[in-house]
């Protein structure tokens, strides 16, 4: 997705993109929204995507953003925020 790549080179600048609060951010490239945190401030941890369908993010979204990012770094330590 080109919306990543440009994402990638200017961060959390990039126009499409708003926190949500306990340092997770949200992307929304052409109608998907993809939740991530950063990790050691320069990796990326996608937590979950989905197809937008409304203006507001469902919190079920962004629970399971949290889960999913959680999860993934007590299996990988070495990466924690």
């Amino acid at each position: 997705m080109e919306a990543i790549k440009v994402f990638e080179e200017i961060g959390i600048k990039y126009k499409n993109i708003n926190s949500l609060g306990d340092g997770l951010y949200e992307i929304k490239p052409s109608g998907v929204r993809a939740y991530f945190k950063y990790a050691k401030n320069k990796i990326i941890i996608i937590g979950f995507i989905v197809l937008k369908k409304t203006q507001k993010a469902p919190k079920r979204f962004i629970e399971q953003a949290h889960r999913n990012i959680d999860r993934y770094l007590e299996a990988n330590k070495e990466l924690q925020i």
